[in-house]
């Protein structure tokens, strides 16, 4: 933070306000996981490969995933505003198409 930004605290909130939101959109493939594990009837096994096929997705695209999963409406909302098309719509592909390919390889 510089000196200026704590003379003048309304600069320093905004800066405040966008480190944090930065820092919500970041999930890591381990959140994916989690998150496939806790908020849908998929096997552990299942969402741990999923986890791992999310590494090829940004950290808003996994964060997408992460808030569509635990039904964080107004998360999942923020970050369909902020996505481009493309990055929106190869996160949902991946959310259909993910189980599917990950219990083939399971099996």
């Amino acid at each position: 933070m510089t000196r200026k930004m704590l003379r003048h605290p309304t600069l320093l909130v905004p800066a405040l306000v966008l480190a944090v939101s930065s820092a919500a959109s970041a999930a890591s493939p381990d959140d994916v996981a989690e998150a496939c594990g806790a908020g849908t009837n998929l096997p552990e096994p299942l969402c741990a490969c999923i986890g791992e096929e999310s590494a090829d997705l940004s950290d808003d695209q996994r964060a997408f995933y992460v808030a569509s999963v635990n039904k964080d409406e107004a998360e999942t909302t923020r970050l369909r505003l902020a996505m481009s098309p493309n990055d929106l719509i190869a996160v949902v592909t991946f959310m259909r198409t993910s189980p599917t390919e990950c219990a083939a390889k399971n099996s």
